[in-house]
């Protein structure tokens, strides 16, 4: 894969691929980016200039706000608590960040593990087992 040319200091972010100048449309800028990490030309046509290339758009898949539920997602699994996501996100109800959370296996299995070696703890100082039943 070849590595894009260094744009100068005044390129944007989201600038168009070649110049790196201001691009108007967000959507225009990701269509863009989408093509480019997945080596594909974008063309343009009509008026608005806008990416031609739909079909390949459509077979990558990938849409801006699967960003924010993948970081939402692995602030989660690192264990930020839902009412800080919850803030993060500016969502007004709880029950909408909680959609955001994927229990994913392996933190699911690695949370099973630390339950189970709090409990082992627990027994080995000492406790009964009613008192070791408690996460």
């Amino acid at each position: 894969m070849r590595r894009r040319a260094f744009l100068g200091p005044d390129a944007y972010v989201f600038g168009e691929a070649t110049t790196g100048a201001y691009v108007a449309s967000l959507k225009s800028a990701w269509e863009t980016l989408l093509l480019l990490a997945n080596g594909i030309k974008p063309t343009r046509a009509g008026s608005g200039k806008r990416v031609s290339n739909r079909k390949a758009l459509a077979q990558i898949d990938l849409h801006w706000h699967d960003l924010r539920h993948e970081a939402l997602s692995r602030l989660a699994d690192d264990g930020v608590p839902v009412h800080e996501l919850q803030l993060l996100a500016g969502h007004a109800s709880i029950t909408t960040t909680q959609r955001y959370m994927n229990a994913r296996a392996n933190s699911l299995a690695e949370s099973m593990r630390q339950a189970r070696a709090r409990r082992v703890k627990r027994l080995d100082e000492g406790g009964d087992e009613a008192t070791a039943q408690i996460g």
